[in-house]
């Protein structure tokens, strides 16, 4: 289940990001302007099991003195898993993402229900300073540190670990998906070994990523529709 939840929060924190950075003005690159009900809609597939994300905008909350926003994100069916003589499963996720800055994820929070009893895990994150990705430019990289603490159920779990991740803009090609066909920029993530982790197409227009693949260029998500405002 580590493989799976580690999956979901780089889309998530991606997500975060491109969701809450200010945009002036609509231009191709350009991050969006989104607004309380925005709603997106993926299917998800890991070990050759599939799911539904609906991932809605739901709210503004002040978490760490930051303005954010509140994303929902429900999994039909709920994930589960059997870990020894225990049954658990995840039905949704929660994120908070800062409109002022973009702050990654500026918390996380995941409810698991394992035989009846329910577990809270919540994480903060915190980033140096780094070059916006966007606007979108081909060729554009951005290198990015990251410091995630983990708490569960309140209590703060081990050290805090510090990553690396690097972002890279290559196209811009048309994509075909569920949703439609979309204008999309092809982002590759590389994590601190240099070695490829995901690959996104982001659309200005759906105003999220609509398609990402895994290492090995297998899909693990795609967009099925969206209603933005």
């Amino acid at each position: 289940m580590k493989k799976v939840f580690g999956l979901l929060l780089v889309f998530c924190l991606l997500a975060v990001t491109v969701l809450f950075l200010p945009a002036c003005q609509k231009k191709e690159g350009q991050l969006p302007t989104l607004q309380v009900g925005d709603q997106w809609v993926w299917s998800y597939t890991i070990d050759e099991t599939t799911s539904i994300i609906t991932e809605e905008i739901i709210g503004e909350e002040t978490v760490e003195g930051r303005e954010c926003h509140v994303i929902d994100m429900v999994f039909d069916p709920p994930m589960s898993w059997t870990q020894g003589d225990m049954e658990c499963n995840v039905s949704s996720m929660k994120y908070w993402g800062d409109k002022a800055t973009g702050l990654l994820g500026v918390k996380h929070e995941t409810s698991t229900t394992c035989n009846g009893q329910v577990y809270t895990s919540t994480e903060i994150y915190s980033y140096d300073p780094w070059t916006p990705l966007f606007p979108l430019e081909i060729g554009k990289e951005v290198e990015m540190e990251k410091t995630t603490t983990t708490y569960s159920n309140g209590e703060q779990t081990g050290d805090p670990v510090v990553g690396t991740e690097t972002y890279e803009v290559e196209s811009k090609e048309d994509l075909t998906v569920a949703a439609g066909t979309f204008s999309c920029w092809k982002i590759t993530m590389y994590d601190s070994a240099n070695d490829i982790t995901q690959t996104m197409w982001w659309s200005d227009d759906a105003k999220t990523i609509v398609k990402m693949t895994d290492a090995d260029g297998n899909t693990i998500m795609e967009l099925q529709s969206y209603s933005i405002n």
